[in-house]
């Protein structure tokens, strides 16, 4: 699968970057109160609480351009949630009802909606996943008690390794609920940056992450969760939204269809379960480590397009995907001409690797592969399918 058809939710925590904030009145632990050895338990431990309610403020800096805006949030455990942005003059709303999830932008008076996954990590399950990640990844260095908003937390460091970097963004959850904070200023593409510290104030009852802060190399985010009820109940008719009574002068409307997925064993079966023959590259022009990971296809509603993607994968995660479709993309990435065979196709270098794509006759194939292999990887899978072109 190519990475702009990857399910958006999919996409993993790339990073995290941490913000010293000296608070007055922090007092360490005493002997009898919890270590980072018992907090790291507790909150690798820790459940998501029914419900969460409460107005976050952000505050983010990138090379000394800051940027405020706050948010308020409903949040429920069976996946319903709404979040209210209000940032620059702009209002946003996000509201999804377990069943349809909403995406209005009141500015330009559009809505568009799509079709809740039901299999998908809801926002608050994500914000206690992100703080495992943390375990996953970085040591505990300090676990103080403060309070953050008048409520008792444990304020605790996270020490990330020296050589952490980012490049384009920092993604701070994840899942649906992800924020991708970009670090481009007025000033263009910055250079890689280090990390240097993260630190997050737990609410000690539930370990709900209050407040989190990061801190690198000319990056600065705090996020602060303020009159904040957990299990305080919210009723249904918060999640609920109507498009058409949004806006004063008749809203937009935009409905997007999820692409039906299949998984299949064999490719034996994925041929015979579509009305195409499924591209498949000889093992010798494959790099070096690969093997057959999965064989997905996917059928796209609102394009009338079904494709099948065959991903490879090695050991350290690398991948390549081969795919096969009876149509072109509708969002497809574009790039320079290259030849392919008979065929002229695009090539294109994405945050993630390189993209191929051409036509031959009625059907459409697509290379990526990770920027981990070497140069002309794509090109050379590409040129070995069985396409007759």
């Amino acid at each position: 699968m190519l990475a702009s058809d990857r399910d958006p939710r999919s996409t993993l925590l790339t990073v995290a970057l941490a913000l010293v904030l000296l608070t007055a009145g922090c007092a360490t632990l005493p002997s009898s109160g919890p270590t980072p050895d018992d907090l790291e338990r507790e909150i690798g431990d820790a459940e998501p609480p029914d419900d969460v309610a409460a107005t976050v403020e952000v505050t983010r800096t990138v090379d000394g351009e800051t940027t405020q805006y706050t948010e308020a949030v409903w949040l429920r455990s069976d996946g319903k949630s709404r979040i209210e942005t209000s940032a620059g003059g702009t209002d946003t709303v996000i509201a999804d009802d377990g069943d349809e999830r909403w995406h209005y932008d009141a500015g330009h008076d559009w809505a568009t909606g799509l079709e809740t996954d039901p299999n998908a990590m809801s926002y608050l399950e994500g914000l206690y996943a992100q703080q495992e990640r943390y375990l996953e990844a970085y040591e505990i260095t300090t676990a103080e008690a403060t309070t953050v908003d008048g409520r008792d937390t444990y304020r605790v460091t996270f020490d990330p390794p020296d050589n952490e970097t980012i490049e384009r963004s920092i993604n701070i959850l994840i899942e649906d609920t992800e924020y991708v904070i970009p670090l481009a200023t007025s000033e263009g593409e910055p250079a890689d940056r280090s990390v240097d510290r993260v630190e997050v104030w737990y609410d000690q009852e539930t370990l709900f992450p209050v407040k989190h802060a990061i801190e690198g190399d000319g990056i600065a985010l705090e996020r602060t969760y303020r009159n904040l009820s957990i299990d305080g109940g919210i009723d249904d008719e918060r999640f609920a939204f109507d498009p058409q009574a949004a806006g004063a002068n008749g809203t937009h409307v935009e409905t997007v269809e999820f692409p039906s997925i299949d998984t299949y064993d064999t490719l034996e079966a994925a041929d015979a379960a579509v009305p195409f023959a499924v591209a498949e590259p000889p093992a010798d022009t494959l790099p070096d480590a690969v093997e057959l990971d999965s064989i997905t296809s996917y059928e796209f509603p609102d394009e009338n397009r079904t494709q099948v993607s065959l991903q490879y994968r090695t050991p350290d995660d690398e991948t390549v995907s081969v795919t096969t479709s009876d149509g072109p993309r509708q969002f497809a990435v574009g790039g320079d001409a290259v030849a392919v065979g008979t065929a002229t196709g695009t090539i294109a270098e994405t945050d993630e690797g390189t993209e191929l794509q051409w036509s031959c006759g009625d059907r459409t194939y697509s290379v990526f592969a990770d920027d981990a292999f070497d140069d002309g990887t794509a090109v050379m899978v590409g040129e070995s399918l069985p396409t007759g072109c």
